[in-house]
């Protein structure tokens, strides 16, 4: 009997405690976060299913997850250089940045939580439409997507029209992650 009391405790405790990021998120004016299935692409004859790292596992190198063409189609700059992180399995931390004439674009991938994303400066401007939950600050979009926060900082255009392409290349991000 005791072992079921602990038992039964133990998981009222994660059950009460378990919502708190999304409670917080939306007191501070952010989206709700809510649950989503991970989806995973069907493979092509001869290719292996790639799961997604939302939840766990080695962050992927940002470079591999878009391409030059890729990065001069979501914001209409031609790319002339990509500057690698040479990070490799096991870093909590990747990125990648494309030099554009005109521009730049930077993507940055780390662990996080919830809770910890949504510990931010007064200053930020939640942006809604993107991810879990996602916020603007400094010229970054920060998008929450499982347990990645993806940082997309996007230089060349109007402060409006760089949020606009952030946003987009956030959205391209996420079913690669």
């Amino acid at each position: 009997m005791k072992h079921r009391l602990v038992a039964l405790t133990a998981i009222l405790a994660v059950a009460l405690t378990g919502g708190c990021g999304a409670i917080g998120s939306a007191a501070a004016g952010g989206v709700p976060i809510a649950k989503t299935a991970t989806a995973v692409a069907t493979p092509a004859a001869g290719e292996s299913a790639k799961e997604s790292v939302k939840d766990g596992g080695d962050l992927p190198d940002p470079c591999t997850l878009l391409d030059s063409g890729d990065v001069a189609d979501l914001t209409g700059r031609e790319v002339t250089q990509v500057d690698e992180d040479g990070g490799g399995s096991g870093d909590t931390t990747r990125h990648c940045q494309w030099q554009q004439s005109g521009g730049q674009v930077a993507i940055f991938l780390t662990r996080t939580t919830a809770e910890d994303f949504d510990v931010t400066i007064a200053e930020a401007e939640w942006v809604d439409g993107v991810g879990q939950d996602a916020y603007a600050h400094s010229g970054h979009l920060y998008v929450l997507h499982g347990t990645v926060q993806i940082d997309v900082y996007s230089r060349g255009a109007s402060d409006e029209q760089n949020l606009d392409d952030a946003k987009e290349i956030a959205q391209a991000l996420i079913p690669l992650i």
